[in-house]
């Protein structure tokens, strides 16, 4: 079983999990806005842990997006600097699929309907089913708007992410606490690794979607 190293910074939760001999070690920080501050260590936790270094590494898969615009960045430029450092490849994995997979773990039955928070009543959203085949092309949304809601989508279908909270009233659909982490991405990463589904090193970006809102600061 090859060792890959999985980073999940997407969330406000930044986690870290390690798959190898069909072992995992799982690594999490709560601290609110600290990515860039607690990456490295959860790293070097999880190989110390594993009794590994960064030569043993065989791959890193990343969680791509969409989400938090600088956590994706912060994981991304880690993920692709340990890669062309130690010459190994980078996986990519859905956000949404990761969240999906997360949903469906727990129980999730029919369709999986993962929602990221935007912020206000905007939500980052894509429709999967039992086999995580993506129905619908991930895309961003306001959940009061008439035309939100997928054809496909049914009274069974299941809403997770951290989106899905404040859209869980209005959509009147089961609701699965779950989200983005380094531990559900593991078996993904490690399917993509023996199928060879790899990003270009040099031409990867993040799945934005829809670019930061940053402002100019305020001179006198």
């Amino acid at each position: 079983m090859p060792v890959v190293l999985c980073i999940e910074t997407s969330s406000p939760i930044c986690s870290v999990a390690l798959i190898y001999r069909e072992e995992v070690v799982y690594k999490e920080s709560l601290k609110a806005q600290a990515h860039a501050e607690v990456l490295s260590d959860l790293v070097l936790d999880c190989l110390n842990q594993a009794g590994l270094t960064f030569k043993d590494l065989q791959a890193v898969a990343i969680s791509e997006g969409p989400g938090s615009y600088t956590g994706l960045r912060i994981g991304t430029s880690t993920a692709k600097g340990l890669c062309f450092a130690l010459g190994i490849p980078l996986i990519s994995i859905s956000t949404l699929k990761i969240i999906a997979r997360a949903a469906l773990e727990k129980g999730a039955g029919n369709l999986i309907w993962p929602m990221i928070d935007a912020r206000r009543m905007e939500v980052y959203h894509c429709v999967f089913d039992q086999k995580l085949n993506a129905l619908t092309q991930v895309q961003n949304g306001i959940i009061t708007d008439i035309d939100f809601v997928p054809v496909m989508v049914d009274s069974q279908t299941v809403i997770c992410g951290d989106g899905s909270a404040k859209a869980s009233d209005i959509l009147k659909l089961q609701h699965i606490d779950v989200h983005a982490n380094a531990l559900t991405m593991c078996y993904m990463a490690l399917d993509a690794y023996m199928e060879g589904h790899f990003a270009d090193l040099v031409t990867y970006e993040p799945f934005y979607l829809k670019q930061a809102n940053i402002t100019a600061p305020k001179t006198n």
